[in-house]
């Protein structure tokens, strides 16, 4: 089969580069490889030069992260496909920016629909949006910092501590904001929940995600309820009740 695809890999352990070498070779014929990088200098220097359609990129590399090759490529950047042997903070920025990525020792399966998603990315020419939202929301500077959710037009950056509480509604969240705005987002609360993860926010009740900082009032009650400062009412769980209290006392 002629290639279709050509691709670069940045990888910096020599185990997980050959397996994923071996897997493209013997069962994608159509993915040309261009050569392979280890570090994020001669990731940058290689991807600016091979000018490849694809690039698989370990999200922790040794010296720094893949993001910082992600940023310095600019609009330039290929199709990319994230690899990784970590389900820590940057994979869930990146599964809320829905972008693709292979969990390692990479399944042969997951391969195959990731280079076929690529084939695609590739033909239709666009550049999605979701990259953007992924590199905005990996800064993790705490309350102050700002997300990037997606909205029917594009993207809308909301501060942290603008946000009072998320409301679970089956795949949707809504976010309950500051100054009385209510946004309907196509994510779910564990996505936000993921992305929000130590910002002072917690899980109080299956359909509620509030912020600590926010809360000015609870009132007693078989597991009870809290009040925001915008007057809004949110059940707790009895099973929350205790840690919502030592919580609060941290804040």
């Amino acid at each position: 089969m002629k290639p279709s695809l050509t691709a670069v890999i940045v990888e910096d352990e020599a185990r997980a580069l050959a397996h994923l070498e071996g897997l493209l070779r013997r069962q994608h014929p159509e993915v040309d490889l261009l050569g392979n990088a280890v570090d994020v200098e001669a990731a940058i220097a290689l991807v600016r030069r091979a000018q490849p359609q694809v690039l698989f990129l370990d999200i922790e590399l040794k010296d720094r992260t893949s993001f910082d090759i992600l940023k310095a490529l600019g609009d330039a950047r290929p199709h990319v496909i994230f690899t990784t042997a970590h389900d820590g903070y940057m994979l869930q920025a990146i599964r809320f920016s829905c972008l693709d990525y292979l969990l390692k020792p990479i399944d042969p399966a997951e391969l195959r629909e990731a280079v076929a998603k690529a084939q695609e990315a590739v033909r239709s020419a666009e550049r999605p949006a979701q990259m953007d939202m992924l590199l905005k929301n990996i800064d993790r500077a705490g309350s102050d910092r700002v997300i990037a959710v997606p909205v029917a037009d594009g993207l809308e950056f909301v501060h942290v501590n603008e946000i009072l509480a998320c409301e679970s509604d089956s795949n949707y969240t809504t976010l309950h904001l500051r100054d009385g705005k209510r946004m309907v987002i196509s994510r779910s609360m564990k996505q936000f929940e993921d992305l929000l993860q130590g910002t002072a926010f917690m899980r109080v009740h299956n359909s509620w995600l509030v912020s600590l900082k926010h809360i000015r009032k609870y009132l007693r009650g078989d597991g009870g309820e809290v009040v925001l400062s915008s007057n809004l009412h949110v059940p707790v769980a009895r099973r929350k009740k205790q840690e919502l209290m030592d919580s609060l006392e941290m804040v």
